[in-house]
């Protein structure tokens, strides 16, 4: 098993590279990466069985990520391994194709076991991920952590009523990608029609209760109990 390991904070990840050679004696290599470019700059050059990634590089949420799942082998795993704690991003990677999500506050054996789970085709979250779902689930509050600079910068002109041309204009990107961030964004806060996500960012204080500056941008198997997914199955830690 050959696994890249992406994460920016170095006494972490040497730790981690430790511990994984001396618990997982079917490791061959782990290769290290300080950022998602220097992974995507030696895709064609690397092919790892499994990577870890953290989502937040420099203090701040990095969507470069996404470009892991477009260029890396279909049959190589994807595992999430981060700081960050929030649950439209989870269920966002597990989406876009994560195997596992787990965040850094967890035990090291739950990362053992998500990649025994993994190898073995199934999904995996740890057990302060499935607390932060069933949070999200229960609270049913909109949030604006996390946020991409483009995802906050829309909002920001939809609270100023500002044409979509305008908006589009001033951040640089197309009318296509515009409808994209505004599909994406009415999902995250659970909206059906536009003008209700419209509506939102006027309410007082919305747009201020987190700010990117104080935050980053942003059937049982051995014995676990299970949650379906459509074709797949979650092993989940008690």
């Amino acid at each position: 098993m050959r696994i890249a390991l992406i994460d920016s904070h170095q006494i972490f990840t040497e730790a981690l590279r430790i511990n994984l050679i001396n618990s997982l004696p079917a490791i061959e290599s782990i290769d290290h990466y300080s950022s998602i470019q220097a992974f995507t700059a030696q895709i064609r050059d690397t092919s790892p069985t499994l990577v870890i990634t953290e989502l937040c590089f420099n203090g701040k949420y990095d969507k470069g990520v996404d470009a892991i799942f477009r260029l890396t082998d279909k049959s190589t795993k994807i595992i999430v391994l981060t700081s960050l704690n929030d649950d439209w991003l989870i269920r966002s990677y597990m989406r876009l194709g994560a195997k596992a999500f787990l965040t850094k506050t967890c035990m090291s054996q739950e990362l053992f076991t998500a990649i025994a789970q993994v190898q073995k085709g199934n999904l995996f979250l740890s057990e302060d991920v499935q607390n932060i779902l069933s949070a999200g689930i229960t609270t049913g509050a909109p949030s604006v952590d996390y946020l991409s600079s483009i995802e906050r910068a829309i909002l920001e002109a939809l609270s100023r009523e500002e044409p979509p041309k305008a908006i589009a204009t001033q951040l640089k990107i197309s009318m296509i990608e515009l409808k994209y961030h505004r599909r994406m964004l009415m999902e995250r806060f659970n909206m059906k029609h536009f003008a209700d996500l419209v509506d939102l960012t006027r309410k007082p204080g919305f747009l201020k209760s987190e700010t990117t500056e104080n935050r980053p941008d942003t059937g049982a198997r051995g014995g676990k109990p299970v949650i379906r997914f459509p074709h797949k199955e979650v092993a989940m830690r008690v």
